[in-house]
């Protein structure tokens, strides 16, 4: 039932504080709605704001479910299993790469691709 991914935003060497933004309907969309939502937030990574960033990047991320009761959801913690149906999905501020399942991407290089 639906097109379920999950998506990690790391801003922390602590897994516990993992901000994890968890959408019914992204699937097969997933990977051009995050680089979406991390090319909107590079100008505050630039910055090395994550605190903005991660609020950009959220907003970006459930832009198609405001005034929704359903279809996104956000938890703070170690990535836990869901019933995923796509690869795993990791924005990592710290380190500033991207992973998309195995494949791993520099922030600048993964947006790149948009333009």
């Amino acid at each position: 039932m639906g097109a379920r991914t999950n998506y990690t935003i790391i801003t922390s060497d602590n897994p516990a504080q993992n901000i994890n933004v968890y959408a019914h309907w992204d699937g097969e969309e997933s990977v051009s709605v995050m680089q979406n939502a991390v090319s909107k937030a590079m100008p505050r990574i630039k910055m090395g704001d994550y605190s903005y960033a991660t609020r950009i990047i959220i907003d970006q991320l459930t832009k198609h479910g405001r005034d929704s009761e359903t279809g996104y959801g956000i938890y703070i913690g170690d990535t836990v299993t869901h019933e995923e149906e796509y690869e795993y999905k990791e924005i990592d501020l710290v380190n500033n790469r991207v992973r998309v399942g195995s494949m791993l991407f520099d922030l600048e290089q993964f947006v790149a691709v948009l333009t």
